[in-house]
């Protein structure tokens, strides 16, 4: 168990606990009981009052986010819902944020969540602004989320949106300004250590480098790699948004920019958007709902998640040896040919070559690359609300996403040795994504404060179109500095897609509560889908769950504990077949076009029966509250077991591969979410405290044994294996059991017991998927003083620290890390790092197998309120915030919070030369008028 941690945990457990048996204690004397005001939640196509919720649903207000520099929001659900695991997977500036609810559900397949703005139904949150948000409602349960039947399947989070209130204008101003730099470091040989590493190297059997490296051409060269790479970050943020309106027409509007500097050039990412909600009463039976929204994201990418020798700037900038220069210009003697003339990588303006091999260029060549990604989106909705009978309701609603993107990729002629060789080389990717979705529902309710039915019926017709350009080539004119296709003399490809996906279905709803007591709610929809296979396209999913408020009983009338007793139980179904192409079921060919020819190969087969993953889930659950609901509590245990998963079957290395469904998984888990109100009054301290413990695994495979993913180039295996009877994403290796004292070399574990060491050592060696996770925040408030601090943490996953591949192996002339300052160097010698040039080290094995568990301070602010400071001013607010404050852990890397296979299916806790996260400090003003 990792000790420092531990104990960490204890100390904050017994502060707060302490703390709060106190103030509890304090106050109950004195305590007289409140009206509760009734909470309503937000569900599909609809609310409930929170009282009546029969289902796992949590909710995360703005104010809990509000005073954080992020930029998604992902970043807002992080330690503030429980069964919420969110990874900032990056600390690159725009990197996509990792949000799984309650666990890994497929293999192949998406688990994003699906987002609900406003009504708008999307699973790409990137460019909504958090600054207009007002709260966030997390459906963790199929019960809650079958409503939504195959886009559910991974959870919902529906995304609220401020808007007008009649007769109360209001304009309001946000900025805040920040710097950011890195949290931690890895420390690397110095000049002198590293030559004593080639020296050794050499002596082992391997390439002498020093020869090379004490040219006289490197004499005084000793570049500081760390310093020319990282940089001071620096964040800014405006928002301005004016809402007025009367009893007729209502209107939020919105402006809002954010530019993020990232700590390695040229990573940054810029933000425009502006937002109208607009609410219209048309006559007394229809009301019109409008809310259109534009965002104009632009990212420039700093390349990450690869290895120096695939041009990756974070693993570049630890291998570099010192021993090189920056530029051409900058060596000691520069190379000339024949003429006098200086050769390339001597050239000014020119970065200078690596002698050893030149394809492995220095991180400011790499960063030289261009990689800019510009997104232009629109999304908007129209709906009608319309009263056809007493507390009958129409409800019909058009939305429609519409997404650009072009991406620019280019390397000059000049500056690198990569381009040089290519003679420039890069290519523009142009993708256009459009999503309409017509949706119409009918509502008919019953109130009698005895006898309460709410009903709902609708349909959704569901129509997504993608296509895209990918245009490539090299050897351009001397001095082109950007990509065109036209201009490019050798290896032009070109490449389009068009696909079409249409999806129907209908669902519906039934609540029915009696005497505020006894709630039953059932729903179902019943989703077809043109990818599927004919026969299969077509899948019903149910759900069904009840509540028994015990507190509303006439027996707990004279009650002094509780305040609230619930409990909840529910069972249902939820569809996902997000992760194959539109036309799974057809043969289809692709011409490739190179230059002026065509060749056509084919590249899907009929996948023949495909038909839908299908995950069951069972959640109870019981909420309790106590002192006038000032303490409250709930407590929610699952099962969730998917059938069918979405598999591609190796056919070989030269056919397709062809989707079947052929395993199955299960999650199972418990959540605890504490809610108090520790102290009232001048002085006002709230907690807010939720943890989950999560287990899961495969549970069978068909037709193989095992599924391999997440390859790593530097040793041409993969990390990651499922397996039935293993946890999803589970690392597979061989496991080291000592460092021959005699040899240097590693020895690995026979578990097959033959007595050699073979391919069928291998085993399971790790599991990146924590036994729990958990967030802890607190807002205390003195008069017109505010601090907020929120905790988060993550126990007994594990991490992949494949970084140390290319830091530790000791092979080559790369630098290393400062962990091989204890290599084994003479016989009798007892270590556990292998010798220099060891051939046996090269293997996955658990050496790189670490500890993530984390405990964070990911946030602290401290503001103050002025209030009605001028005349026309009722508020002003002044906060300085600190994010990545402090961070607790044995993991060796940059971070624990990292997954370097973040768009791979079902891959975690694997870290390959990541973006690292940043410390950030920022300061903020907001102003209410």
């Amino acid at each position: 168990m990792n000790v420092q941690l531990s104990r960490s945990l204890g100390i904050i457990a017994a502060l707060y606990f302490t703390a709060n048996f106190s103030a509890q204690t304090a106050i109950s004397d004195t305590l007289q009981k409140e009206k509760n005001i009734e909470e309503v939640v937000v569900i599909g196509y609809g609310s409930v009052k929170k009282s009546n919720l029969t289902s796992a649903v949590s909710t995360v207000k703005a104010e809990t986010f509000d005073d954080r520099p992020i930029y998604n929001v992902g970043q807002a659900l992080q330690g503030n819902a429980a069964g919420v695991n969110v990874i900032q997977s990056s600390g690159k500036p725009g990197a996509a944020i990792d949000v799984k609810i309650r666990g890994n559900n497929s293999i192949s397949s998406s688990v994003n969540p699906l987002y609900v703005v406003d009504g708008i139904q999307t699973f790409d949150i990137s460019g909504i602004n958090p600054d207009d948000i007002v709260d966030l409602t997390v459906l963790k349960d199929a019960t809650s989320a079958a409503i939504y039947g195959i886009n559910g399947s991974s959870g919902v989070v529906i995304v609220t949106t401020k808007r007008g209130k009649a007769n109360k204008p209001q304009l309001a101003f946000n900025a805040y300004w920040g710097m950011s730099k890195t949290v931690s470091n890895i420390d690397v040989l110095n000049l002198d250590q590293y030559k004593s590493l080639m020296e050794n190297i050499a002596a082992n059997g391997g390439t002498n480098y020093l020869p090379t490296i004490n040219n006289p051409k490197y004499a005084g060269i000793n570049t500081n790699w760390r310093d020319e790479v990282f940089r001071t970050g620096f964040d800014q943020n405006y928002n301005v948004n004016y809402s007025f309106g009367n009893e007729k027409v209502r209107a939020y509007t919105a402006l809002g920019y954010q530019g993020i500097d990232g700590i390695i050039n040229p990573a940054r990412f810029d933000r425009v958007s502006a937002k109208i909600n607009l609410d219209a009463k048309l006559a007394n039976w229809i009301k019109l709902t409008g809310n259109f929204n534009y965002i104009n994201t632009t990212l420039k990418n700093t390349n990450d998640n690869l290895g120096t020798s695939r041009g990756g700037v974070i693993l570049s900038a630890l291998n570099t040896p010192a021993f090189l220069p920056v530029y051409g210009n900058q060596l000691t003697i520069r190379d000339t040919d024949a003429s006098g003339n200086y050769i390339d990588g001597s050239k000014d303006g020119q970065f200078a070559l690596n002698p050893f091999q030149s394809s492995w260029e220095n991180p400011i060549a790499y960063q030289s690359r261009k990689n800019e990604t510009q997104t232009q989106r629109f999304m908007s909705n129209l709906g009608l609300e319309v009263n056809l009978l007493k507390n009958l309701i129409w409800k019909p609603t058009v939305s429609f996403d519409l997404i650009d993107v072009t991406n620019d990729q280019f390397t000059d002629g000049y500056q690198t040795s990569y381009g040089r060789q290519q003679k420039g080389i890069g290519g523009k990717y142009l993708s256009t994504y459009q999503d309409l979705n017509i949706e119409n529902t009918l509502t008919y309710t019953i109130k009698s404060g005895v006898h309460d039915l709410a009903l709902l019926g609708g349909n959704q017709i569901h129509e997504k179109r993608n296509s895209w350009n990918n245009f490539s080539g090299n050897n351009f004119a001397e001095g082109t500095t950007a990509f065109n296709f036209n201009a490019a003399i050798d290896n032009r490809q070109e490449t389009l897609v068009k696909e079409h996906l249409r999806e129907l279905s209908f669902f519906g709803r039934a609540l029915y509560t009696y005497d505020n007591k006894y709630t039953i709610m059932g729903v179902f929809r019943y989703n077809g889908s043109s990818a599927l296979a004919p026969g299969n396209k077509w899948g019903f999913f149910p759900g069904v769950s009840a509540a028994w408020t015990v507190s509303n009983e006439d027996f707990m009338s004279d009650n002094k504990i509780f305040s609230e007793l619930k409990f909840r139980g529910g069972w249902g179904q939820s569809g996902n077949a997000s992760g194959i192409p539109p036309y799974s079921h057809y043969n289809l060919e692709r011409l490739t076009r190179l230059g002026a020819a065509g060749t056509p190969y084919t590249y899907q087969w009929d996948s023949g029966d495909l038909g839908w993953e299908v995950t069951s889930d069972a959640n109870i659950g019981v909420d309790f509250g106590f002192l006038s609901n000032r303490v409250k509590l709930s407590v929610d245990a699952y099962k969730r077991n998917t059938k069918d998963l979405i598999v591609p079957i190796s056919m070989g290395p030269t056919i397709p591969n062809i989707l079947k469904n052929v395993g199955s998984m299960q999650n199972k888990g418990v959540e605890f979410g504490l809610n108090t109100q520790n102290f009232k009054g001048a002085f006002t301290w709230n907690t807010n405290f939720n943890i989950s413990f999560t287990k899961n695994q495969v549970t069978s495979l068909k037709y193989q044994p095992n599924i391999d993913k997440a390859n790593i180039e530097t040793v041409g295996a993969n990390l990651v294996r499922f397996t039935p009877g293993q946890a999803i994403s589970s690392f597979y290796g061989y496991q080291v059991d000592y460092v021959d004292p005699q040899t240097g070399n590693l020895v690995y574990k026979d578990n097959n017991g033959n007595g050699i060491f073979d391919p069928n050592d291998r085993t399971i060696i790790g599991n990146p998927n924590p036994d729990f996770s958990f967030g802890f925040n607190n807002s205390f408030s003195l008069k017109n003083w505010y601090l907020d601090v929120l905790v988060t943490g993550s126990y007994g996953g594990e991490i992949y620290n494949a970084s140390r591949f290319d830091l530790e192996m000791m092979n080559d002339f790369k630098n290393q890390s400062t962990a091989v300052l204890n290599r084994w160097t003479t016989p009798g010698q007892i270590t556990n790092t292998p010798r220099a040039n060891s051939a046996n080290s090269q293997f996955v094995s658990d050496r790189f197998v670490e500890d993530g568990s984390f405990l964070k301070i990911k946030s602290a602010t401290l503001g103050y309120n002025f209030l009605s400071p001028f005349k026309g001013v009722s508020k002003i607010n002044l906060y300085i915030t600190g994010q990545n404050l402090l961070t607790w852990t044995e993991y060796t890397g940059f971070d624990p919070e990292v997954n370097a296979f973040n768009t791979t299916a079902g891959v975690s806790g694997v870290d390959y030369g990541t973006y690292p996260q940043v410390r950030t400090f920022i300061f903020g003003l907001k102003a209410n008028f």
